[in-house]
């Protein structure tokens, strides 16, 4: 790994988790162990105890040597004590400490001291921490603007005698200022996994400092529109600003693709897995509990448990084969999954058995494991039950099975969402002769080694090294204009663009042939559509004939709205954009198909 400082960025570290912080928290080991790299993972809340967590996370493993947990509500007294004084000039007219407060307050839980203000309707108007001693540390105000109205942010950083040293504006700010204090001159890597954290991040903007936002779910509500579908509402605060990352790493190349439909390649974007610590010890042949079957899932819609119960319900009502079925999570689901598992009397074959650090054992014991989300990023139970020699049986969604699993070979995918071919597909398996579960099992564990933790960590070093060079390099203006400008609607919808482009560098000549992209982008919403030229032909010194294709779903999907077009070129690391005009044509052109299918034309 390269030299410097590598951080991991979560929000928040709790000592029960799922997916994502599993994945965080082996990075992060992996990073240590076989990059060379210490990594610290540094979280934002002020509410959890994380001297019993940092205790209970290495107890359990999950932090080793080399990692480490950091919390900036911890680091802010240090943080305080190394400034040299109140700002110049600084008034600090918001600072209104609770001490000065004569109406009520309220204690707040955590490790830290914290005294709150409320408003009579609930609303939280001021919250002030303080150090173990008693002392002030910041007194954080949301009704700046207007005493006792919610509206303004106002923190302000005390030192050890509760006197003002620093005004923030908002909490971005503050974060900032802690990122600042870590990170010095020293080179720093960010690895952000948190979508949360993600928004903030985008504005910590250093010459020494290089941002990695890893991808780690579904960006899309569903696919029933493809790369085109709705954003999650996580998505939508987030993947419009994907550009402000030095690199966004996505778990599968699928995911990578359908980004690259709606956002145009513009070389920030990586697919990099999840890895996995692999035990050369597992041996496939020895014998697993008969028809024992592995969940590990949050117990939440998405993940569809009830369509695992329901499958084994059927195997079980349509065979002779031995069936069970082990589910390991919790979520907001479990009582109706108990309700359901009571309902369709399986009981005996269905546990719901919670949480558990000790799922891998689990997989090495099981016979199959099973996997019903709606969608994933790349579900990192597929390696780790694969790495076990435990076969998996999982749903075609979008994404991540397909990345991993040649099916019929190393495991088995089934179609999205049909309860029956899944419990047919369970059948199947169990009733195959040993030695063909045993091929199974030795090809899932040969295809998880493409995952081990020294593969991975090798990839993502040499990504650094790219993403370094690429944000050093020189910078190159230029401008770009626009002489003319066409376009058409094509049969089926498809809109296309056809420029004529003038680019002219600033200074010296361009060290390569720009990229152009075009953006179709929807009043007063965040989201847009970008694509890159379906063809870029040199007409001269710095001219350019364009030509862009925009798919009939990116339309459909931002309609109703009135959209505006940018024409956007790249070059070494620059931009530059330029709206896209249009000539009046004094002929008003609307086709349309008749109800025989014909097609017309109004004129006006």
């Amino acid at each position: 790994m390269p030299a410097g400082r590598h951080f991991a960025v979560t929000w928040s570290l709790p000592t029960e988790f799922a997916g994502r912080t599993n994945a965080m928290l082996h990075r992060s080991r992996a990073f240590a162990e076989f990059g060379g790299r210490p990594v610290d993972i540094l979280t934002f809340d002020d509410f959890r105890d994380y001297a019993n967590i940092r205790s209970q996370l290495s107890k359990e493993g999950f932090l080793s040597d080399g990692t480490s947990v950091l919390n900036l509500w911890e680091d802010l007294p240090t943080l305080a004590k190394g400034l040299d004084g109140p700002d110049a000039g600084g008034e600090f007219v918001d600072f209104a400490p609770l001490s000065m407060w004569s109406g009520p307050v309220t204690e707040l839980e955590g490790p830290q001291p914290r005294l709150a203000r409320y408003a009579s309707d609930g609303t939280l108007l001021q919250v002030d921490h303080f150090r173990a001693d008693g002392s002030l540390l910041l007194s954080d105000r949301h009704d700046a603007h207007e005493q006792g109205t919610h509206g303004g942010r106002s923190l302000i950083l005390c030192d050890d005698d509760g006197r003002p040293l620093r005004h923030y504006g908002s909490s971005w700010g503050l974060y900032r200022a802690w990122l600042e204090f870590l990170v010095g001159d020293a080179p720093a890597w960010f690895v952000i996994d948190n979508k949360n954290t993600a928004r903030f991040m985008a504005t910590f903007r250093r010459e020494n400092a290089v941002l990695f936002y890893v991808v780690h779910e579904s960006h899309l509500v569903s696919h029933a529109d493809g790369f085109a579908s709705e954003l999650t509402p996580s998505a939508q605060e987030v993947f419009p600003h994907l550009d402000r990352f030095d690199g966004v790493v996505f778990l599968t190349e699928h995911q990578a693709a359908d980004v690259h439909q709606r956002y145009g390649d513009i070389g920030n974007s990586f697919v990099l897995p999840n890895s996995r610590s692999l035990d050369a010890e597992t041996d496939p042949s020895v014998r697993r509990t008969p028809g024992r079957g592995i969940q590990a899932a949050t117990l939440s819609r998405r993940k569809r448990v009830d369509h695992s119960i329901r499958a084994i319900h059927r195997v079980r009502s349509s065979s002779d084969v031995p069936v069970q079925l082990d589910a390991f999570g919790e979520g907001s689901q479990r009582e109706a999954l108990e309700l359901l598992i009571s309902e369709l009397g399986v009981g005996d074959i269905v546990r719901l058995r919670g949480h558990s650090k000790q799922v891998r054992s689990e997989f090495q014991r099981a016979s199959f494991s099973l996997l019903t989300s709606t969608s994933e990023a790349m579900a990192l139970v597929l390696v780790e039950s694969m790495a076990a020699g435990c076969v998996p049986i999982t749903y075609d969604i979008p994404y991540g099975p397909a990345a991993v699993i040649d099916s019929g070979v190393n495991g088995f995918i089934v179609e999205q969402g049909n309860v029956e071919k899944l419990a047919d597909c369970i059948k199947a398996f169990l009733a195959l002769p040993e030695d063909e579960q045993i091929a199974l099992r030795v090809a899932a564990m040969e295809r998880a080694q493409d995952f081990s933790d020294s593969s991975i960590v090798s990839r993502w070093a040499e990504v650094m090294r790219v993403v370094w060079e690429r944000k050093h390099r020189a910078p190159v203006a230029f401008t770009v204009a626009i002489t003319s400008s066409d376009y058409c609607v094509r049969s089926g919808g498809r809109l296309r663009i056809e420029v004529l482009a003038q680019v002219s560098p600033t200074d010296t000549s361009l060290p390569a042939v720009p990229s152009f992209f075009c953006t179709m982008r929807a009043r007063q919403q965040q989201d847009f559509f970008r694509v890159e030229a379906s063809e870029a032909v040199v007409m001269g010194e710095g001219v350019y004939r364009l030509q862009f294709d925009f798919d009939p779903a990116a339309t459909r999907s931002l309609r109703p709205s009135t959209v505006d077009f940018a024409l956007e070129a790249r070059c070494a690391g620059s931009r530059a954009t330029t709206r896209m005009p249009l000539h009046e044509d004094p002929v008003s052109l609307q086709v349309y198909a008749t109800r025989h299918g014909s097609m017309s034309m109004v004129l006006s």
